[in-house]
């Protein structure tokens, strides 16, 4: 039987996230003290710091503290318990994550990567009637929801794939917000829900300037072929060549995810059990075929490690 890591995106970084791995294992301190030398950032501010205030998401500790929390807890699976994965999928944020878990990008590339996009740009307008901004909405499952979008200047930004009974499903739309606004206009009152908290138009063409922004340091990343398969969240496919990782990079400030499509490439890949390693939103995983178990706390690991050994999962050396 099959284990694979799967890593949620971002926005799940709140102050305290991997703290009490951090206190218990000393493996999980040796990474921090790695991370620290990499960007100047010590533990305990990567632990606890606060956005600042009129600060974006991406320009603040937050991300830096979830891919540590992941790595960290990588870190207690393997060298506490001779776990590793056979594939890997993450969504987002979690993807380039998920690239470094699975050789394909060294940590220290993946934490300088972080570092630079702490200095991207506030959007224009961001402070104006041009706002960037994302919504949630709940969608027939089966609805063609690119045709119902065409004339708008409103783009999917994620499917994050059926809630409920099984007869919608959740997505995110992204946009400027008064295009979203008046999209939102056309629906039953209250089904679409902008955001008040986000002004970033996450996943869409508003995002262009960002991946010009960050093309240079990616065109002098060493990519390289992921030791697992790394299923993507932009397309339904198996990532096994540095290149391949290398477009994900590129693709992924500008292109919708989809839990779908990350959840559909495990199952074909013949996984039985998913551990969603970190800071997550768990409930996007529920629906998947195979086992999942969120790790992100020390009685996670111990529910992980029964979960294992319940299934018969074949411990990989990789």
């Amino acid at each position: 039987m099959t284990l694979a890591y799967v890593l949620d995106g971002g926005m799940n970084d709140e102050p305290g996230a991997g703290s009490e791995l951090y206190e218990l294992f000393p493996v999980v301190r040796r990474c921090y003290e790695q991370i620290e030398e990499w960007t100047g950032l010590d533990a305990q501010r990567i632990l606890t710091e606060g956005r600042e205030a009129g600060k974006e998401h991406r320009q603040g500790i937050g991300p830096i503290r979830q891919a540590a929390a992941v790595l960290g807890i990588a870190d207690v699976l393997a060298e506490e318990y001779g776990i590793a994965p056979r594939a890997v999928s993450g969504l987002s944020f979690g993807a380039l994550v998920g690239a470094s878990l699975a050789g394909a990008v060294e940590r220290r590339e993946l934490f300088e990567l972080l570092m630079r996009m702490r200095e991207l740009p506030v959007p224009a307008g961001a402070d104006g009637a041009r706002r960037q901004g994302v919504a949630a909405i709940r969608v027939p499952y089966d609805l063609d929801l690119e045709e119902r979008l065409d004339g708008h200047a409103v783009y999917l930004s994620a499917d994050l794939g059926r809630v409920g009974s099984g007869d919608e499903r959740m997505v995110l739309l992204a946009g400027y917000r008064s295009d979203l606004e008046e999209f939102g206009t056309q629906l039953p009152p209250g089904s679409l829900q902008v955001s008040p908290e986000h002004g970033i138009a996450f996943h869409s063409p508003l995002q262009q300037d960002i991946a010009e922004f960050l093309e240079p340091m990616l065109k002098e990343m060493d990519f390289r072929d992921p030791r697992v398969p790394v299923y993507s969240c932009l397309e339904p496919k198996a990532l096994t060549t540095g290149e391949e990782i290398r477009d994900l990079f590129r693709r992924n400030p500008t292109d919708p995810v989809s839990v779908p499509y990350m959840m559909s490439g495990l199952e074909r890949g013949g996984v039985e059990l998913g551990l969603v390693l970190g800071p997550c939103s768990f409930g996007t995983f529920l629906r998947s075929s195979f086992s999942v178990v969120h790790v992100e706390s020390p009685d996670h690991v111990f529910e992980a490690m029964t979960a294992i050994y319940e299934l018969g999962i074949e411990l990989s050396s990789n």
